[in-house]
């Protein structure tokens, strides 16, 4: 028990805007109710009176406020978490529901006993049947079960749309976990691809400069930290993909020397424009294994980031294209790539490969958030 009304405790101080937002609506709607039911009474002539009611109708909207969020949430959080271990059975749930209508109702009919209020205890209706004045009296007990079967529809109706925004909230959250393990697992797969290549260029160095190979070891070592850090998160913002993809650079261009010409123009206002990890890397490291380390002729690498509009920004890659690459690439690491870029940010990508005789050119529209 004692563990329960911790856990209970710790509940009720935690809640999301959308919870917030959402006891806002309940209240409202509530209020208004409230206010249609006792709109005869708002119409007297005696304002006093109408101003009481009014009166009631906020301690009335306190009370249930009070009551959903530290004695309802916390339970039906408590049954939904499966703490306990034992789930909660759905007649205990009916009767703890009743059990709350009641206490609400009784804290209803203690305001009336305040001397401000006294005036707003309803125990008299009369109403016209067959042309004659019937008048029924409430005693308090009546009263009480009266207010709290009410009080019950509109607890029961509070808890099943919180069952339900809850059951939506748990589904979108499962989503994103597994959207998240989706980006992180095609993530992984590019690690093997990188370091054959990162590897191959330290091998060529080796027997040209064995000075150079070991700084060149020193890049490859660093970048490996820089690797293995992004494979942490899925995403990175273009200012860290850059980070990454600088090292990669500097080792290719130790071993292609003068036949590798970079161009890198990267608008600050791109900078902290989030990708999926390694997006950069990728896509350059394409461009050098395929369209320049093939050919014996310098050749080109431009890199370019720019924003377009007030939403959209356009990330491109274009490398010389000569002769065919020996490597008969599968094409997996472009389609990897277009695939976490599709589960990261859905159908609002633009991705758009252009081919010449002597260019290729992968352009990315993005949307600037």
């Amino acid at each position: 028990m004692s563990d329960f009304l911790s856990r209970a405790v710790e509940l009720s101080s935690r809640f999301s805007r959308a919870y917030l937002l959402g006891q806002l609506i309940f209240i409202t709607l509530f209020f208004a109710s409230y206010l249609v039911m006792m709109q005869p009474f708002l119409e007297l002539a005696e304002t006093s009176l109408a101003s009481r009611f009014v009166i009631r109708g906020v301690i009335d909207c306190a009370n249930i406020v009070l009551v959903t969020h530290l004695l309802l949430r916390p339970v039906l959080k408590y049954y939904l978490l499966s703490v306990s271990q034992k789930l909660l059975p759905a007649l205990w749930s009916f009767l703890y529901l009743t059990a709350l209508s009641l206490f609400c109702s009784a804290i209803s009919m203690l305001t009336t006993k305040l001397d401000l209020l006294k005036t707003t205890q309803i125990d008299t209706v009369s109403f016209n049947h067959q042309n004659q004045q019937v008048l029924m009296e409430f005693s308090q007990f009546n009263q009480w079960l009266l207010g709290g079967f009410n009080t019950l529809i509109v607890l029961l109706g509070w808890s099943l749309i919180y069952l339900f925004w809850h059951g939506l909230q748990q589904k979108k959250l499962l989503q994103q976990q597994m959207q998240q393990a989706q980006i992180q697992q095609l993530t992984y797969q590019l690690s093997p691809h990188f370091l054959f290549n990162a590897l191959n260029s330290v091998r060529a160095l080796i027997f040209e400069n064995q000075q150079q190979a070991a700084q060149t070891v020193t890049q490859l070592s660093e970048l490996l930290r820089i690797h293995l850090q992004s494979q942490m998160r899925p995403v990175a913002t273009l200012a860290e993909e850059w980070q990454t993809a600088e090292f990669y650079l500097q080792i290719e261009q130790v071993r292609l020397e003068q036949r590798l010409e970079t161009s890198i123009e990267l608008a600050d206002d791109c900078l902290t424009q989030k990708l999926p990890a390694l997006t950069l890397l990728t896509l350059i490291e394409n461009a050098i294994k395929h369209g320049i380390s093939p050919n014996a002729e310098p050749g080109w690498l431009k890199v370019k980031a720019e924003k377009i509009s007030h939403s959209l920004w356009v990330l491109s890659v274009s490398n010389s294209y000569k002769a065919a690459s020996p490597f008969k690439g599968t094409g997996s690491s472009l389609a990897n790539l277009q695939q976490r870029l599709q589960l990261q940010l859905g159908d609002s990508v633009r991705w758009q490969q252009t081919k010449t005789e002597h260019q290729f050119e992968l352009r990315m529209e993005l949307p600037y958030v």
